[in-house]
């Protein structure tokens, strides 16, 4: 008889409190930025957070914490392109495999700016002057130019 009673007291309806914290729901995921389809696309989201910190960090004057977010940027963005082409982006031999085949593309040499974002990634031990630490930046920025255009480029052959 217990059982019947709690059979009656269910609703199929839902309760008030499930259709306020439906609306609540709702109404956060409307505010919040639906996020990338695609695993590119959170690589590419990723690329634009570290690159934020980085440049903020640069700013404040923390060398080592900053260099280590241009590494993320430019990783996140190799990431992204070899997502796109189906590569293999899961370590820093492959990171150079990338560079190397996106040099034989574009018939010009990233090796070496990729380098400079390598020496900023090892100037988490803090041994770059703000000067080198400097000239670093500036190439490995570069890079990162290159390396964005080249994938807004392949986004939009594939559209």
């Amino acid at each position: 008889m217990a059982v019947k009673s709690i059979k009656k007291c269910r609703s199929t309806s839902p309760s008030r409190e499930a259709r306020e914290s439906a609306k609540k729901n709702s109404a956060s995921k409307e505010s919040t930025p639906a996020p990338p389809k695609t695993a590119s696309g959170k690589y590419l989201e990723l690329f634009r957070k570290y690159l934020a910190e980085a440049e903020e960090l640069y700013r404040k004057g923390d060398l080592p914490q900053s260099g280590e977010k241009y590494w993320g940027a430019t990783a996140a963005l190799l990431n992204a392109i070899a997502e796109e082409r189906g590569w293999p982006h899961y370590s820093h031999r492959d990171y150079a495999e990338i560079v190397e085949k996106l040099s034989e593309q574009l018939k010009e040499p990233l090796g070496p700016l990729f380098a400079n974002a390598e020496r900023l990634h090892a100037n988490y031990y803090n041994f770059l002057s703000p000067l080198n630490f400097e000239a670093h930046r500036e190439q490995t920025l570069k890079l990162v130019e290159k390396l964005k255009t080249l994938l807004t480029q392949e986004q939009e052959a594939q559209q």
